[in-house]
């Protein structure tokens, strides 16, 4: 038995009946998100930003287009880019702890320990339960 994931049928199938699916609209912000998610979810890192780039060109307030953005980013190894599209993203959504979180992690990647405790800090002030915060603030103290 064959499971779900990137074999025949999976993401790779889910990309050829998204694009006829959105054939009418190629160039839509929402397509071009998908269509992002998707070349990432294929470890098309390279195409999954210029597309997610697109998307925000029409969009650029669109907290979920900036997230990805830094996720993708995040893949692809460019903090620095991480870190920009999730300070974009807070400032559209200061409440938003995961923004928060990913740029915690971002500094943690850039080398700058009491940034990333401080983003920590404040996930935990919105999301008292967030364990990727909790956990990180406890390596930070060892």
């Amino acid at each position: 038995m064959r499971g779900r994931g990137r074999g025949r049928g999976g993401i790779g199938g889910l990309e050829g009946l998204y694009r006829k699916v959105t054939a009418s609209r190629p160039d839509d912000a929402r397509t071009l998100n998908v269509k992002s998610v998707l070349a990432l979810e294929n470890g098309r890192v390279a195409e999954a930003a210029e597309l997610i780039g697109r998307a925000l060109v029409h969009e650029p307030s669109e907290r979920t287009y900036l997230f990805h953005m830094a996720k993708v980013c995040a893949r692809g190894g460019w903090w620095h880019e991480a870190a920009d599209a999730l300070r974009r993203a807070i400032y559209v959504d200061p409440r938003d702890a995961e923004s928060w979180y990913g740029l915690g992690v971002a500094f943690g990647e850039l080398g700058e320990p009491d940034q990333a405790a401080v983003c920590w800090q404040q996930c935990l002030l919105f999301e008292p339960g967030h364990a990727g915060a909790q956990e990180a603030l406890a390596k930070l103290q060892r």
